[in-house]
C-alpha cells in the first residue's frame, strides 16, 4: 500500500487488522498460511497478472471477513477492502471488488486476473491426497459449530458443484497442473462423506 498512500500510521493500521482477523482462533484454514500458499503460488506460476497490485490486494482481501455461519463473507470482505483502499490513491477498488464477489461461486471471468484469483484460491483442491486431507480436516474445524448431520450433506453438495463445472482451474496452466488431482481428491472426499 506504500505505492498509495504515504500514512505509515494508516497502512499499519490496515496490515494489523489483517494480521489480526486472519489469525482468529476460528481460522483452521482460511488464514495466514493460506494467504501464504497462494502468494507461493502466484509466483510458481508463469501466468501475470495484468493487474498485478490489484490482484495482491484481492489475495490479502478475499477472506478478510470469514465466518462460518454466515454466507455474505465475501461480500462483507469486499466492503472492508473499499473502506480501506478508498483512503488511498489506488484506482482499481472496483476490480478487487468484482474479484473478491468472484470467489463465492468460482464461475468462469472474462476477467483473466479474476480467473488467476479463483485458481489460486482452489489450488488446494489439487494438492497431494494427504495434504487434501488435511484441508478438509481443518475446513471441518471451521465448520465446528455443525453436526454431521448437517455439514456432510453441505459439504457434500458443495463439492458436487465443482464436479459438475466443466473446469475446476479456469487458467490453462492451473487447469493442465491441479485438474485431474482435483477431481480425484473431491471424489474421494464425496464417498467419505456418504
Amino acid at each position: 500500500m506504500k505505492k498509495y498512500t504515504p500514512d505509515m500510521t494508516y497502512i499499519s493500521t490496515c496490515l494489523d487488522f489483517l494480521v489480526k482477523q486472519y489469525s482468529s482462533s476460528s481460522r483452521p484454514y482460511h488464514n495466514l498460511q493460506h494467504l501464504t500458499f497462494m502468494m507461493d503460488e502466484l509466483q510458481r506460476c508463469s501466468c501475470k497478472p495484468d493487474n498485478r497490485d490489484a490482484l495482491i490486494l484481492s489475495i490479502y482481501y478475499h477472506d478478510i471477513i470469514y465466518k462460518a455461519s454466515k454466507k455474505d463473507n465475501e461480500m462483507q470482505s469486499a466492503i472492508v477492502l473499499e473502506k480501506h483502499l478508498s483512503k488511498t490513491d489506488f484506482k482499481h477498488i472496483h476490480l478487487c471488488k468484482e474479484s473478491i464477489l468472484a470467489t463465492k461461486e468460482h464461475k468462469k471471468s472474462t476477467n483473466s486476473d479474476i480467473n488467476l484469483l479463483l485458481d489460486l484460491d482452489l489450488a488446494i483442491l489439487g494438492q497431494t491426497p494427504e495434504t487434501y486431507i488435511s484441508y478438509t480436516q481443518k475446513i471441518r474445524k471451521e465448520y465446528c459449530i455443525y453436526p454431521n448431520f448437517l455439514y456432510k450433506p453441505a459439504r457434500r453438495k458443495a463439492m458436487i458443484h465443482f464436479l459438475e463445472q466443466e473446469q475446476i482451474f479456469k487458467t490453462d496452466e492451473f487447469f493442465d497442473k491441479y485438474e485431474n488431482q482435483a477431481r480425484e481428491n473431491i471424489k474421494n472426499e464425496i464417498a467419505s462423506l456418504s
